[in-house]
């Protein structure tokens, strides 16, 4: 209390002082070291600096940060004692932006004062108000504090949370505005040298994000890039027209008649909903703002769904086995529409230059548009991809739309939501350390290195860090309705099966989450090749499969190639997943589950395991059956009389010993053959037998 009693006598001397200030609009950005520009190499980069000259010279612009600053006025800096703060009451501002709340995170003040806050910050306002009762305040969300920040998991990082959600009730609270500025940097590490501080590219940013939320946004009108001509649309489905324009404009939205509109908002953003549509095309829809207008033509609705994953997704058509013939099919008239995401540059073994180094930082890695159908359109697209779109089209007789979004040797951290990653405790411990931590395969790491040979930048982002292509590229993709995702990748997490499945868990859960979609998951297990532990991999994900709620498996080992990680046989990988769709999207009661083994029991020196998902075993092409193995119990191989096979069950016959474990499929370059009646192939399995 005593704290305000000395700033209300400060708020007095204050009102000598506002005369002597030229009538420009005052500007007071009162604030932490973040304000202050602790760290900016470079002098008059400080964010108020940098908006000064955006705002111009109808505006005074004052920085009163100081570094250290905590908002809580028992904190062990108090923003209300400092001389700043006194200069800021001196200055009356016309407009005031707060910045604070890092500081308070500190262990000496949030678990001490934190219940102070609220009544703090409002008391700061009022503060403010009295000196000059028009005062327009904004007050802001903390800027990010990152992973490799030394307390982020001691307290920091859920302290942080906890005021970050304050923030938004203390504006409304004291009918103030609100402004973002942690979302525009939040996936910025690279700016954030000592995990805290922007730098002058960082406060350029929040710079900006202030002026729009002063001044508005004034830019031409535009749709996203996810939306466009020849575009698909998710049928009996509410869908999300957006785009950019100029604050305060009105966009008028016509289509089949209809007319809807809205009002374009300080950040430069609009949207509108489109009501549930059936499956049909091709329509026309008008967009207008004042004298500009786009026309986007050619949308269907449909079936849309996202293809994601690492090289074996984005392996093109044009080179894989029969592809031409799809290619030469591939027409206009094909009721198939195609948004690859292209990428800015390929994960080759060469040194990126500074160029690309600066666009990957700024998240600038995916471009892309929806096309029709043409062989060379459908020839540079995802083969597994483009055969599953082909299939389901020509079954369910409505148009599939088909975004692939895959980057080569990926790993599964990459694909996995920042915000994901951050409040997981142990994906936390490196997500800033990724470059040299071992729970990143060392291909990534060495990978990684030779990219970024010429970097200077401790942070330097890349497709395979953390988080980056889910931001990157996933994230623009958040207001599109989603049939189902396929999914292939893993082969740059080999290294650490159980490390791969708590990720892949983390990632299907943050997908829906993020997206607002419990859709499925159509995943492709591994295929075969002389790699040690690719079996371990394969019955790890067959495990996944069936534990995941709507996460269902196309095996691949029997397509694989020894030598190549790229096997060519991916027409057939699409068509399997496009059989699980049937089923699991479209209802069709079809055969297309991979035969689990479910049940053994040993009867003297005679084996019985039985399947489910399964009617009749049996091998392809009446072949004996290959890469069955009966382990005792010091790991040593059982000879194996005899296998016959009745209905679901396998019948085995061996020599004397005790059973500790039956392998199927588990040579990682596997000649595995047996399969269900409805020729689905088992998958690589290990079982234990007590």
């Amino acid at each position: 209390m005593k704290h305000w009693i000395k700033i209300i006598l400060v708020i007095g001397l204050s009102y000598c002082c506002v005369a002597a200030y030229a009538q420009k609009k005052k500007v007071g950005c009162v604030g932490d070291s973040v304000t202050k520009g602790y760290g900016i190499k470079m002098t008059g980069k400080s964010y108020p600096e940098q908006l000064q000259l955006k705002l111009g010279a109808g505006y005074e612009v004052k920085n009163f940060g100081h570094s250290g600053a905590t908002l809580l006025s028992r904190g062990h800096n108090p923003y209300v004692l400092t001389q700043e703060f006194k200069e800021a009451l001196a200055f009356a501002p016309d407009i005031l932006v707060i910045a604070l709340g890092l500081n308070d995170t500190d262990p000496r003040n949030w678990p001490n004062y934190g219940t102070e806050f609220v009544t703090d910050y409002s008391a700061l306002i009022d503060t403010f108000k009295r000196v000059n009762p028009k005062v327009e305040v904004y007050i802001c969300k903390m800027t990010p504090i990152f992973s490799g920040h030394k307390r982020f998991l001691s307290g920091t990082r859920d302290w942080f949370n906890q005021i970050q959600e304050l923030i938004p009730e203390i504006a409304h609270a004291n009918g103030v505005q609100l402004i973002d500025s942690y979302t525009p940097l939040a996936n910025r590490m690279d700016l954030f040298e000592d995990f805290l501080h922007p730098d002058e590219i960082g406060a350029r940013i929040l710079s900006t994000t202030v002026y729009h939320s002063l001044v508005g946004t004034k830019l031409p009108l535009s749709v996203d890039i996810t939306l466009g001509n020849d575009m698909v649309l998710q049928r009996d489905k509410l869908n999300k027209i957006f785009g950019k324009g100029t604050t305060g404009e009105t966009v008028k939205l016509a289509f089949k008649g209809e007319n809807y509109t809205c009002k374009v908002d300080q950040r430069g953003n609009w949207s509108l909903i489109l009501p549930r549509m059936p499956a049909g095309g091709p329509y026309i829809l008008s967009v207008k703002m004042g004298k500009e207008e786009i026309l986007l033509s050619g949308i269907w609705f449909g079936d849309v769904y996202l293809a994601a994953g690492q090289s074996n997704m984005a392996f093109p058509l044009r080179n894989a086995l029969r592809g031409k013939e799809l290619m030469e099919k591939a027409l206009d008239k094909t009721p198939v529409r195609l948004f690859k995401y292209k990428n800015l540059v390929e994960t080759h073994n060469v040194a990126w230059d500074s160029l690309t180094l600066e666009q990957v930082n700024d998240g600038a890695f995916f471009s892309g548009a929806w096309q029709k159908p043409s062989a060379k359109s459908a020839g540079e697209f995802s083969a597994i991809a483009y055969a599953f779109a082909a299939q389901v089209s020509a079954e369910q007789g409505v148009t599939s739309g088909i975004v692939e979004v895959a980057v080569g040797g990926s790993n599964t951290e990459s694909w996995i939501p920042m915000r994901t990653l951050e409040m997981d405790n142990l994906l936390a411990t490196y997500i800033h350390s990724w470059r040299v931590s071992d729970f990143i395969q060392d291909f990534c790491r060495e990978r990684a290195r030779v990219n970024l040979t010429l970097t200077k930048n401790r942070n330097q982002a890349h497709p395979y860090a953390p988080g980056y292509n889910f931001e990157s590229g996933i994230a623009n993709w958040l207001n599109t309705n989603f049939k189902g995702v396929l999914w292939y990748q893993g082969e740059s997490n080999t290294h650490n099966v159980d490390l791969h499945a708590y990720l892949f868990e983390t990632l299907v859960a943050a997908w829906r989450e993020k997206f607002q979609q419990d859709f499925p998951f159509y995943v492709v297990q591994l295929s075969s090749i002389e790699r040690p532990s690719w079996p371990s991999f394969r019955d790890s994900q067959r495990k996944l499969a069936r534990r995941l709620s709507n996460v269902h498996m196309a095996v691949s080992s029997d397509l694989g190639d020894s030598t190549d990680v790229h096997p060519r046989e991916k027409i057939i990988i699409g068509q399997r997943l496009a059989r699980l769709a049937a089923k699991y999207s479209y209802g069709k009661d079809v055969q297309v589950d991979v035969p689990e083994p479910m049940g053994v029991s040993v009867h003297g020196t005679e084996l019985v395991l039985s399947f489910e998902d399964c009617e009749v075993l049996k091998t392809k092409g009446g072949d004996a059956l290959q890469d069955i193995v009966l382990l005792d119990a010091k790991g040593k191989e059982l000879e194996i009389n005899k296998i016959r096979m009745e209905g679901n069950k396998l019948f085995i016959s061996f020599e004397t010993g005790v059973l500790s474990a039956i392998r199927y499929g588990y040579s990682p370059y596997t000649r595995a053959n047996l399969e269900s009646e409805a020729a689905v192939p088992v998958s690589t399995f290990n079982i234990k037998i007590n």
